[in-house]
């Protein structure tokens, strides 16, 4: 535990070092999730439901850049650095390596996402959750399972260089199917909404809603976050890359 704290502290020294993590992870998390709903409050006031759709809708965007995309880049550069190789070297086993790295993305995400919450309530008059402590349980689990499943897409990317764009259609898909870009898969077809659902934001966004209004199936939510788990375990397990590849 000692040594997992220890590589946790050491991503979060370099995560508020980096200008790129903080223009791209803080900044525009921030941005988009005050930003975009209090102008909304501002346009359309004393409607308290299209301000929480929003929230909620955003809140899985930003989970997903700051979690899932941070972790996809973080660990792609580290890989190409030959850090994780050398970090391997030191005696770290790799739960300790890999566990710490995303200890840290996702506790940053956390924090943005309760940021964004306090402040929405404070300036944009947004609704207390009727179970606060459902909804800060969904916002870190889904941390965590999107900063696992952004290690795991690791696998897919080629080069550090690449780790955003090839991660940016999770942001697109994430924003598209909980609501984040407005009320579009209103005008697709039923089954894509279906379908977006089953991504990871679909159960943080479904929990989250369940703590804010009561409304929606808090244990499938729980089963969406659990089978994503197992899926970003098992990709971790048998195709995670410590190493660049060979040219």
């Amino acid at each position: 535990m000692r040594d997992f704290m220890a590589v946790a502290r050491f991503g979060g020294r370099l995560y508020w070092r980096d200008k790129v993590a903080l223009s791209t992870s803080v900044a525009l998390s921030l941005g988009l999730g005050i930003g975009m709903p209090f102008l909304m409050a501002k346009l359309r006031p004393g409607d308290p439901g299209l301000l929480l759709d929003m929230h909620l809708g955003l809140l899985a965007m930003i989970m997903t850049i700051a979690a899932l995309l941070q972790a996809a880049v973080n660990l792609s550069a580290r890989r190409d650095q030959l850090i994780l190789k050398r970090m391997r070297a030191t005696g770290l086993n790799d739960r300790e390596i890999i566990g710490g790295e995303l200890a840290n993305i996702a506790a940053q995400a956390v924090l943005l996402a309760l940021v964004v919450t306090v402040v929405l309530y404070v300036a944009a008059g947004m609704p207390t959750p009727g179970s606060p402590l459902v909804l800060v349980a969904f916002v870190v689990a889904g941390a965590g399972v999107l900063a696992l499943l952004g290690a795991a897409w690791t696998v897919a990317i080629s080069r550090a260089e690449l780790a955003a764009a090839v991660t940016m259609p999770w942001f697109m898909l994430a924003g598209l199917g909980a609501g984040g870009f407005g009320p579009i898969t209103q005008l697709l077809p039923s089954w894509v909404g279906t379908v977006l659902n089953l991504l990871p934001t679909g159960g943080i966004v479904e929990g989250a809603r369940f703590a804010y209004t009561g409304e929606g199936n808090v244990l499938l939510a729980l089963l969406n976050l659990v089978v994503w788990t197992a899926i970003g375990l098992i990709v971790l397990r048998y195709r995670f890359r410590w190493e660049p590849r060979k040219s």
